[in-house]
Parts: C-alpha cells; structure tokens; sequence
C-alpha cells in the first residue's frame, strides 16, 4: 500500500493535494485526473481501475477519451470544463450494449493558485439504474398530477358540495316559508269557505222559498184562471159574443201555457239544485219507462219507435236520465212535417262513431241517439235550440223553451255531454253520453 501511495503521488499532477489525493484514492466511486487540451489521464484511484478492468500502468498517459464508450459528448463536457472552470454533469446511454447501460459523468476542476490545472473526472456505470430512475420520476410526476388531479376533484366536489347545501338550506328555508304561507293560505281559505258556504245556505234557502212560492202561490191562481174561464164557455158561452169566446180561450190558452212554463222552470231548478248520486242504471229500464209515459202521445201522432239495443248499463241519476230522454222524445213528436207520421229511433253506440262529422265518443263512454224524422234544425241555429226560453217555432209548435235546456243541464249533472247533429227537413239525431259501467 505505501508503494502504491508513493507511485501514486509520484504521478500526481500538480496541484492535486495530498489530502485530495487520499480522498480518492479510498473513494468507492471511479475517479480520474486528466489534463491539457488532449485530456491526458495523470491519474487514476482503484475504483476507475477497477471499471476500466486495467492495471494503473495502462490507463496512464492515455487520453481519457479512449478509455470511455461515448467519446464525442466526454470531449465536448471536458473542453466546457476546461473553458468555463465551471463543474459540469451528464448522463448517457451506451447503445451497444444488450441491455440498457448508462454511463454517468461529474467533472470539477482543480485550482492552483486560481490557476486551472486539470479536472478530476468521476465515472459511474449504471447498468438499467438511468431507465428506473426516468421511470420512477416519471411515476412520481404522474403521481404528482394525479394528486394534483386529484385535489382539483376535491376542490370542485367540494365546491359543489358547498352550493348543494346552500341551495338545499335555501330549499329549506323556501319550503318552511311557503308552508307558513300555506298554512296561512288554509286558515283563510277555510274561513272563506264557510262565508261562502253560508251565503249559498242561505241563497239556497231564499231560492227554494221562491221556487215553493211559484209551484203553490203562482200556479193556484193560473189554475184559477184556467178553471173559471173554461166555466165560463161551457155555462156562458151562448150569450157570449164570437170575440168575448175567443177572449175566454185565450185566457184558458196562456194559464195552461203558464202552468207548463213554471213546471219546466221547476223541473230546470230542481235538476240544478238537487243532489245527484251517480249509481250503476240499466239504460233497457228507463227507455221502456219513459215510452209507457209517451204512450198516449206516440199512439195520437200514430209514431213509429224503434228501439236498437243492446242497452249497457250506466253511470246516471235515475229520475234525470228519466227527464233527460222524455224530454228529447216529446221533441222528436212534436217536431213533425205535416201529414208525416213520426219515426223516431232509439239505439246505442260504444265504438267510434262512423260518421265523420260526429264528436268522438270519450273512451269508457256510451253515447245514446234519439233520431227522427221531423222538420230539422238549421246549422245557425243549432246552438241557440239549448238557451232557455229558445223557441224557433213559437206560432208554428206549443212548448215553452225549456226542455232542452233541461235536457243539456240533466246530463251535465251527470258528467256527460249532450249534441245534435241536423239540417233543415232532413230530420235531426241528438245524443247524449255517459260514462259507462264496467
């Protein structure tokens, strides 16, 4: 060991210090001196011995460039060295080699009284060391930004997650605020109700005082009238005069008018006013009904009625559909061309209708046609025939111009819809539908 020492210092360059000497020397890196503008290596320690697998006598003198794999990038590091002063590093690979092989490189220079005079050389083979090390800042980065990545999530998450608990918060504070309202909204609407709710007691009261006045007080005396005027023909009508005859007629005429026009006005305040429970009715039972009570008049008109089944039962109020269909068979009699036996036809229809020009049957109901063969409705006034009061024949046909309008009320009360489908002297087919029972 002294002998390697002395060859060693003997060989120093100069410069090289004996305390820089003994640091390489021992050092477990491979390390070199080299010099001049040719890179003359003056010295090497055991470990750069030890790398280039030669003794120190060979590596000695020798530019360090042909000692080394990659010449070009170890002379240009060395010449920036050597220019600048400065300590330089560089990594490369060695592509000759089977296997990923890099060669590592920290050069410094050595300083004699500010004087430049060689640059030590640290050498390190790093055989797969370099791609580990590039994959392993490469999993660090990528770890990096998916931290970061993952930060960000958080962030707007949290973000989020802040706006989701405002907005909520405010929901809350919204709904806690429209249930006040509500609630106050309810007290109010309930005292309204029973303000409401007392008014029309006491509506309905006044109305049906009025209508008792008009079915007791109103029609005794017009009954009267009738009665002492039809006296009146039979006990005075010789010493009557032709005109004072027809004056006693006329007044029978308008009390019986009268009479009938307050009847209907009661049957129209009834069916608005009273209450209708809608209970499963068999259609075959109230058409025979109401055709017993027509039984004098079809057979005077000597009318011809055809009944078109099958009759489904219905959803309806019994004594309503009952004045519903009494009211459009009177019409369908009483509403003849001169000298024509009445037809009058009674049917159901369930499926869609096929006539084009009719109002689509609503699904789960059934639509009942009175059809006759009287004098028709003109298109202009098919709408007007269901106002109350409505006569279009008043010197022509007797009636009051109510039934309809009772007919119309009667099947709305009872959820359905009534129509009619005429033209002038072709006769007129009116329906009404309701809801049928499954």
């Amino acid at each position: 060991m002294p002998e390697r020492q002395t060859q060693a210092m003997a060989n120093q360059p100069p410069g090289l210090s004996n305390l820089c000497l003994a640091f390489t020397e021992h050092a477990p890196l491979p390390m070199a001196t080299v010099e001049g503008a040719t890179h003359i290596v003056r010295y090497a320690n055991p470990a750069f011995c030890s790398l280039m697998n030669k003794p120190m006598e060979q590596l000695i003198g020798r530019p360090l460039s042909e000692l080394l794999p990659e010449k070009d990038q170890c002379v240009a590091l060395l010449d920036r060295v050597f220019r600048t002063g400065k300590p330089e590093r560089h990594t490369e690979q060695e592509h000759s080699k089977p296997h990923p092989v890099f060669w590592s490189y920290t050069m410094w220079p050595v300083l004699t009284e500010k004087r430049l005079v060689g640059v030590i050389v640290q050498v390190t083979e790093t055989a797969q060391f370099h791609g580990r090390t590039v994959a392993m800042n490469e999993a660090l980065m990528l770890g990096a930004v998916q931290q970061h990545e993952i930060a960000e999530a958080a962030d707007r998450l949290n973000a989020k997650l802040e706006q989701e608990i405002t907005e909520r918060e405010q929901a809350q504070k919204a709904l806690m605020e429209a249930k006040a309202a509500l609630a106050d909204e309810a007290v109010l609407l309930e005292r309204l109700v029973a303000e409401r709710t007392a008014e029309l007691t006491s509506t309905n009261k006044q109305l049906e005082a009025f209508v008792y006045t008009i079915a007791h007080d109103l029609r005794a005396p017009l009954r009267a009238m009738q009665g002492f005027s039809m006296m009146l023909i039979d006990n005075e009508g010789e010493a009557l005069s032709a005109t004072g005859q027809d004056h006693a007629q006329n007044i029978s005429k308008s009390a019986r008018f009268m009479d009938a026009l307050l009847t209907d006005i009661l049957a129209l305040a009834s069916i608005t006013q009273q209450r209708i429970e809608l209970v499963p009715t068999k259609l075959r039972t109230i058409v025979q009904a109401v055709l017993s009570r027509l039984a004098e008049e079809i057979q005077q008109h000597n009318a011809l009625i055809e009944t078109i089944g099958p009759w489904p039962t219905v959803l309806a109020h019994a004594p309503t559909l009952s004045q519903v269909l009494f009211n459009l068979l009177s019409n369908a009699l009483k509403f003849t061309k001169p000298e024509v036996p009445p037809q009058i036809r009674l049917r159901v229809e369930e499926a869609p209708s096929s006539n084009p020009s009719a109002k689509p049957i609503q699904p789960g109901f059934v639509r009942v046609w009175v059809e006759d063969n009287g004098i028709g409705i003109a298109p202009e006034h098919q709408e007007q025939i269901f106002r109350l009061f409505m006569r279009l024949h008043r010197d022509t046909y007797s009636g009051t111009g109510v039934g309809l309008a009772i007919a119309q009320k009667g099947v709305e009360r009872m959820g359905g819809t009534l129509g009619v489908e005429s033209s002038l002297g072709q006769g007129s087919r009116f329906w009404f539908q309701l809801r049928k029972q499954h």
